[in-house]
């Protein structure tokens, strides 16, 4: 996808955050497989990271200390009972994406960003430990798995 093209999606997808929240795209760093989309607003940070042929995936980070307080919405979604945990096997074997379906996916991620993340994007960090534990979890359990198998 050229990067005009992507720039429009994600103009369309997120101006919500901007319009709603006070957000503002600070930062868009191409790469050779993908892209990273950096939003702030005065208390938070919001990450979109695309790689081609994956499905987009967003962080959220307070901004005061955005290397060690972040969790992705993805995590916030189970917390919520919004999706199922996923398993050892997501982790090594993650599902693919089709480029047709970038625009939808990326409206997706937005309105669940809007709709279930509203807290962390008003500076609200209160179930970001919950978010960080679950994926320190995972975490461990994805290196149990991968030293089973480890020749």
């Amino acid at each position: 996808m050229k990067n005009a093209n992507f720039e429009r999606l994600i103009k369309k997808s997120f101006l919500s955050l901007e319009t709603k929240f006070g957000f503002k795209k600070t930062k868009t760093d191409y790469h050779s497989e993908g892209v990273v989309v950096i939003y702030q607003n005065p208390t938070t940070e919001v990450v979109l990271n695309y790689e081609q042929g994956e499905f987009p995936w967003i962080t959220i980070a307070d901004i005061n200390n955005p290397k060690t307080a972040r969790a992705s919405l993805d995590w916030l979604l189970v917390e919520l009972g919004e999706r199922e945990a996923p398993t050892t096997d997501d982790a090594f074997m993650p599902p693919k994406m089709d480029e047709a379906f970038l625009e939808d996916e990326l409206q997706k991620k937005s309105d669940e960003l809007l709709r279930f993340g509203a807290d962390f994007l008003n500076g609200d960090f209160t179930l970001l430990p919950n978010l960080q534990e679950r994926a320190d979890d995972y975490l461990v359990e994805c290196k149990k798995f991968a030293g089973r198998y480890k020749s």
